[in-house]
């Protein structure tokens, strides 16, 4: 891939995205909120920590931080969910309908959700064991293992076996020679990312998705390239390793 895809992948997102607004900020709204009232919940249970210090709270401060994370974990499993439907919608394999329950697809299969849980696990100590080298390894494996889940959602979507694992290795394998170009078009949305600062949070509406978007179109592109006849080599996906 290059920068002329890089750009297609960015307009086709924004103008996906911009025609058809309602849909994509209902599909989106829950897991912002999520995120968004489970950041603040963190943020005020570990202000009253270090202001009071005292062990009198600590059960109450600790439950809010607990809630806190509950909340960022559910707001990302419902991110999972749009995602997966925007990738569907780029294939043409969704509709535009039902925005609210299309953002809780992941849990359409339960399989679906114990393979996010099991990669996200395994993700985290694969990531965080090559962070012990130094931080830039372990940033640069995390865009090895980004496309694992999707890759493992389309294995059991088309009956194939593809256990936890071996999604990660494919998708380090597929990753090759990619992971610079996923980084520069993350790097890109820094100006948006601001802007979602700056309004406290309400440009999110439209960025995340936008973002979103854009990153289900590079997951389109990158399978069709790697199927194509020059991609078939054998053994890729039988490999578990995950250095």
């Amino acid at each position: 891939m290059d920068s002329q895809d890089r750009i297609n992948f960015k307009l086709g997102a924004k103008s996906q995205i911009l025609d058809h607004i309602g849909f994509y900020i209902l599909l989106s709204i829950l897991w912002i909120a999520l995120n968004w009232i489970g950041g603040m919940v963190y943020e005020r249970s570990a202000n009253i920590f270090t202001q009071t210090l005292a062990t009198n709270g600590g059960t109450t401060i600790s439950g809010f931080f607990s809630f806190g994370w509950l909340l960022i974990i559910a707001g990302s499993m419902m991110r999972a969910g749009t995602r997966l439907t925007m990738i569907d919608i780029d294939r043409g394999t969704a509709k535009l309908d039902n925005p609210i329950q299309r953002s809780f697809k992941l849990f359409d299969n339960g399989r679906y959700f114990l393979g996010w849980i099991f990669i996200g696990i395994l993700i985290a100590i694969f990531t965080f064991l090559w962070s012990l080298l130094l931080i830039v390894p372990g940033f640069i494996k995390s865009y090895s293992y980004s496309q694992a889940f999707f890759l493992y959602r389309d294995a059991i979507d088309k009956g194939e076996e593809l256990s936890p694992l071996q999604a990660i290795t494919k998708s380090r394998h597929m990753m090759n020679g990619n992971k610079a170009f996923l980084f520069i078009m993350d790097l890109s949305f820094i100006g948006w990312f601001l802007l979602v600062m700056i309004t406290f949070g309400l440009a999110g509406l439209f960025v995340q998705p936008y973002y979103d978007m854009a990153r289900a179109k590079f997951f389109t592109q990158l399978v069709v390239r790697h199927d194509e006849p020059q991609a078939t080599v054998t053994g890729d996906n039988h490999d578990d390793s995950v250095e």
